[in-house]
């Protein structure tokens, strides 16, 4: 894992690095954050993986998409294909199957409970239902990327939650050019993801370090900090913290 460290507290985890050293034809997965609340894990698929479908009883499981085409199978929802960006939520008991349906590997980050297992085993659900697409976030089955740019006025700073249970709060943040935003410390490491655009974090000290699309930073716990918009058009990036 490629990890750079921005003075004390901050954790970079560029996703290409990651892949490049990793048989593209084989499946597999590396875990890239484990801070108590969560187990979050990369995972590449290839076509042709099979299919493991299982049930988490107690904990929501949930998964946002870096590449490739997916089907997704939730409880008794009819399968649902999600793209780059997209999020899928599978809530705690319901059986859940993932598959690659293009011709190249998918990309995918599942984020679990520290103590999550694949013990028990889903059951082929007797009838579909149609994916709720209507419904307000958080917690959706899926939640489309593309829908939430829509939604997001393309030149103004919004947000959306789309993940909130008892271990997250999940944000997708869009801010414009030469925005900027201060932390103060919080009690509980927090990530984020660029799902589009740039930005450049800068410490206390006032050391710096610019993210892209693609890249992942872990923020420890105690740790100040500020974000600035630093591409041309808006920025969206997926926010994770603790309730």
């Amino acid at each position: 894992m490629t990890n750079k460290l921005l003075g004390n507290g901050f954790q970079l985890i560029r996703i290409p690095d990651l892949v490049e050293k990793h048989d593209p034809n084989g499946p597999w997965i590396e875990i890239i954050i484990n801070d108590g609340r969560n187990r979050v894990g990369l995972i590449s698929a290839p076509p042709g993986t099979p299919p493991d479908p299982h049930i988490h009883p107690a904990n929501n499981e949930w998964w946002f998409v870096f590449g490739g085409k997916t089907q997704w199978q939730i409880g008794q929802y009819e399968p649902l294909k999600a793209g780059y960006g997209d999020v899928v939520v599978a809530p705690a008991g319901y059986s859940h199957d993932i598959r690659t349906t293009g011709d190249k590997y998918s990309l995918r980050v599942v984020v679990m409970h520290p103590n999550s297992n694949h013990n028990i085993r889903g059951i082929a659900p007797s009838r579909y239902i149609p994916v709720e697409y209507d419904l307000p976030n958080p917690n959706l089955i899926h939640t489309k990327f593309e829908s939430i740019k829509k939604d997001f006025d393309e030149n103004a700073n919004d947000s959306q939650v789309v993940v909130k249970d008892n271990r997250n709060i999940t944000t997708y943040v869009q801010t414009q050019n030469n925005h900027k935003e201060s932390f103060e410390p919080q009690m509980f490491d927090h990530w984020i993801v660029v799902f589009e655009g740039e930005y450049t974090i800068s410490d206390k000290n006032g050391n710096d370090m610019n993210i892209i699309q693609g890249d992942i930073v872990v923020i420890e716990a105690n740790t100040a900090y500020s974000i600035t918009t630093t591409s041309k058009s808006r920025s969206i990036r997926l926010v994770n913290t603790s309730p």
